[in-house]
């Protein structure tokens, strides 16, 4: 089956808890994981720190939701998925040289 690709747009809270901090090591980790295991192709965070892009190479919306219940910090985001079309990175478009 050909994995598809979304964006998940994440609003986080603006006021955050001493719980939340907590839970960012956690949040990072997973977030490592799932990068490592493709699942994640691109993440990003407003510099506000309200807002959290996330494109996901999945064979479904509800995959998505399932990985994103494991979020640590799931109970503070309120979260949209749209299906993508395409998405086009440079850094996927154009290989990184390095010189010896």
């Amino acid at each position: 089956m050909d994995m598809k690709e979304f964006m998940a747009t994440i609003s986080l809270p603006e006021v955050i808890s001493e719980e939340y901090i907590e839970r960012i090591p956690a949040q990072k980790e997973y977030i490592g994981k799932l990068v490592s295991q493709k699942k994640i192709t691109s993440y990003a965070l407003s510099s506000d720190k309200t807002k959290l892009w996330i494109t996901f190479s999945v064979n479904s919306k509800e995959e998505i939701r399932e990985l994103l219940l494991e979020f640590p910090l799931y109970l503070c985001m309120e979260i949209e998925i749209d299906g993508l079309l395409f998405h086009e990175n440079t850094k996927l478009l154009f290989p990184q040289l390095f010189f010896n």
